[in-house]
């Protein structure tokens, strides 16, 4: 492996090296694309609103579950039903269109890191961008989130080619908005918000004020109402007030209005889900305002190292807005700009701070470029890198021992052990790789086992560990070809999972009469519910197939200690419920 490595870094041109990392980035987002089912409940919407489309014609007005759904433009509809053309309607080809843009978002961010820094750092953000766990995850949902990522990482990419040609001769500036544009026909206004403010707020604290009329906002306002008035318009015609006041009242008002205390939720995600980066990212900006530093000189005693912080700081901050100094700037104020913003939101979802990822990839990597050119012996660098290794390591027992608690009552297969097998070898690889002095193999090294891990997680373990009946119950009704009228009791939003993965309609039932008169409207139907509602149910119904699931849905830690006290005696008593499948006599 290691010697592999070195001939790949030594032979391979930077642009080679990134495209053969964005094929199998692109081959682990798409393993086993639909071995999960809808994980999130935003993924029923756009897969089943999209097949609406492909079989009703009407690609104007999405449609879910007989009805109109005004939650979002129009374009990721559009995307996923072209998907469905072209692959097949199925859960896979809705999940393809964000593999694919994800994969997209990884090789756009080489352009545009190449654009703000030389040297190798765009080769390494290209590196440790897939590797973040939010970047990886959203990619492989059936949701508007990666789309409009990388329309806003693109309409970023024509500001930043614009700037640096003065806003002079080009069309560049006019991209800018058109990228926004479709950013805003795939989820709203987020995809606009974020670059102008960006970009508004760079030109300002850099003193190029005099920039600001060169941004052109008149004519770019035009082209984003070119791209996204004829929709609206057309669905106004259509439905008149009924779409106005969805849009004002639940899209703007009810998502700015917030009526919650403000709280530090996107600096956890910014943390959590950026992991092991977000170390290296930490150590960056703490040397970035001097409170850490490069220098090999001899430290001062602790007294006056802290003595100094606030001197540093002072000095490092005003160097920050030094013209060599831009590009860092930039990405610093884009970190900013997406925490502050959805902060002030009302609502809170981890996928939201996904259009910071880019950035957070770019400053990790520079600081890993820093450390090739200062030295590797800097405390600064080895104190992540150990804590990147341990990490690993530890994930790799603790994901065994999880796993062997599952097993003892439960039937895990022996490959789902290769994830910690995967962590183990990634932990290694980091300790020895350290000894080499070379970023690059460090980075690919972790990237690699993460990518690697990701993937596996997805595909191979959470279908395992987190128990999805409605799976195993389409695959029965697909396979046995039924054709009558199917209904889930009592079972939340599992009506629409199992809408998604059959693609036929279902019904939700709330009483026992609501049962009763179900059954007696066809000769044969197909009924879904708890075991517990199966005993007091005094209707005959046959059992055609049954599975389990987990009382409250997920594995924590807490349920693993559960699971721990009662392996040997009780099992999973208490923990699981039996759901079953049922057709009436």
């Amino acid at each position: 492996m290691l010697t592999f490595l070195q001939d790949l870094f030594s032979r391979a041109t930077e642009k080679q090296l990134v495209f053969f990392w964005l094929i199998f980035c692109f081959a682990a987002l798409t393993y086993k694309l639909g071995g999960v089912p809808p994980y999130h409940s935003d993924e029923n919407f756009y897969v089943e609103s999209s097949r609406n489309m492909v079989q009703s014609g009407d690609y104007l007005t999405p449609i879910y579950h007989d009805k109109k759904r005004f939650a979002k433009p129009i374009l990721y509809y559009w995307l996923v039903s072209a998907s469905y053309k072209i692959f097949g309607v199925n859960l896979v080809s809705a999940r393809l269109t964000s593999a694919f843009f994800g994969s997209l978002t990884i090789g756009l961010l080489y352009l545009v890191s190449s654009r703000l820094f030389e040297g190798r750092i765009a080769l390494y953000s290209t590196l440790i961008l897939p590797a973040t766990f939010l970047h990886f995850q959203i990619s492989r949902w059936a949701t508007t989130d990666i789309v409009m990522s990388f329309f806003i990482l693109l309409a970023l990419y024509y500001f930043v080619r614009s700037y640096q040609s003065g806003f002079k001769g080009n069309f560049d500036i006019y991209l800018f908005y058109l990228a926004m544009a479709l950013g805003f026909m795939t989820k709203g206004p987020p995809a606009i918000i974020i670059p102008v403010m960006i970009a508004i707020i760079f030109l300002v604290v850099t003193k190029k004020r005099g920039a600001l009329s060169q941004l052109r906002i008149g004519r770019g306002l035009m082209v984003v109402l070119l791209v996204n008035l004829p929709w609206f318009l057309a669905m106004y015609f259509l439905h008149g007030d009924e779409f106005k006041n969805h849009i004002i009242g639940a899209e703007i008002e009810g998502r700015l209005v917030h009526d919650t205390p403000f709280s530090l939720y996107y600096f956890g995600v910014l943390f959590r889900y950026h992991l092991p980066w977000i170390l290296f990212f930490l150590v960056a900006v703490l040397h970035q305002f001097g409170i850490y530093r490069y220098s090999l000189s001899p430290a001062p005693g602790l007294s006056e190292s802290f003595k100094q912080i606030p001197k540093n700081v002072k000095i490092r901050f005003r160097l920050l807005f030094a013209k060599e100094n831009e590009s860092v700037l930039f990405c610093y104020i884009w970190v900013l700009v997406c925490l502050v913003l959805f902060t002030l939101v009302r609502t809170e979802h981890s996928r939201y701070m996904l259009p910071a990822s880019a950035a957070v990839a770019i400053l990790t990597a520079k600081f890993f470029a820093g450390m090739e050119k200062h030295g590797f012996h800097w405390p600064g660098y080895k104190i992540p890198i150990i804590l990147t290794g341990i990490v690993f390591l530890v994930t790799a027992v603790v994901s065994g021992v999880a796993l062997y608690i599952l097993g003892l009552n439960y039937p895990i297969p022996m490959q789902n052990f290769v994830l910690s097998v995967i962590f183990f070898a990634g932990g290694i690889a980091v300790f020895r790789f350290n000894k080499t002095r070379h970023c690059g193999k460090q980075i690919f090294a972790i990237s690699f086992s993460l990518v690697i891990a990701f993937s596996f997680l997805s595909a191979e373990v959470l279908p395992r560990i987190n128990r999805y009946p409605m799976k195993l119950f389409s695959e029965k009704i697909l396979s046995e070809k039924f054709s009558g009228p199917i209904a889930v009791y009592r079972l939340g939003n599992q009506r629409a999972r199992l809408g998604v993965l059959t693609g036929k309609k279902v019904l939700k039932l709330y009483s026992p009469s609501q049962i009763k008169q179900f059954i007696n409207a066809d000769e044969q139907v197909l009924i879904i519910m708890r075991e517990e509602d199966l005993r007091k149910s005094d209707v005959p119904l046959e059992i055609v197939a049954e599975d389990i699931a987990w009382l409250e849905g997920r594995i924590d830690v807490k349920r693993l200690k559960e699971l721990w006290e009662k392996a040997e005696s009780a099992g999973f008593s208490g923990l699981t419920e039996k759901i079953y499948l049922l057709m009436n006599k």
